[in-house]
């Protein structure tokens, strides 16, 4: 299995902030295909995002980096501090950057936590079009692999 058009294009859309356009894609999608192809863009996904904003010099950031980054995040809205549970967002932004797992959280939980995350980390980096294409290129071909594996 592959990722589909028709799912990179429904996270295209929310990243890219059209969120009538993604809920409605979203539930146009093959809950089969859906379980795995689009979780996986999304995992794949933010495992760009957190290797861009987490990696410097080759080396990753500090953990303080990761537990500051939360923080601030959920105390940018009610709806960021409502969506997510910190020790949660922390503990999968550290297994991107390989320092630990999340196989005890459901996987319902992660990959809500995952939108959110991803969604933020993109939102940080202020891509246009051209470059949110590039960033889904990058994902998709992750996810493709991993799919493959």
């Amino acid at each position: 299995m592959a990722v589909t058009d028709e799912q990179v294009g429904t996270l295209e859309a929310q990243l890219a902030g059209r969120t009538e356009e993604h809920r409605r894609r979203l539930n146009q999608l093959d809950p089969g295909d859906a379980g795995q192809g689009y979780s996986a863009l999304v995992a794949a996904g933010l495992l760009v995002a957190i290797e861009r904003r987490f990696i410097r010099n080759g080396r990753y950031l500090p953990r303080t980096d990761v537990i500051d980054y939360v923080a601030t995040l959920r105390a940018s809205s009610q709806v960021a501090a409502d969506a997510l549970d910190p020790h949660i967002a922390e503990r999968i932004i550290l297994t991107g950057m390989e320092q630990g797992d999340v196989d005890d959280i459901d996987d319902n939980t992660v990959l809500g936590h995952q939108m959110f995350l991803l969604a933020a980390l993109v939102a940080d980096e202020n891509l246009h079009a051209d470059q949110l294409g590039t960033f889904l290129a990058e994902a998709r071909e992750t996810a493709d692999r991993w799919l493959t594996d």
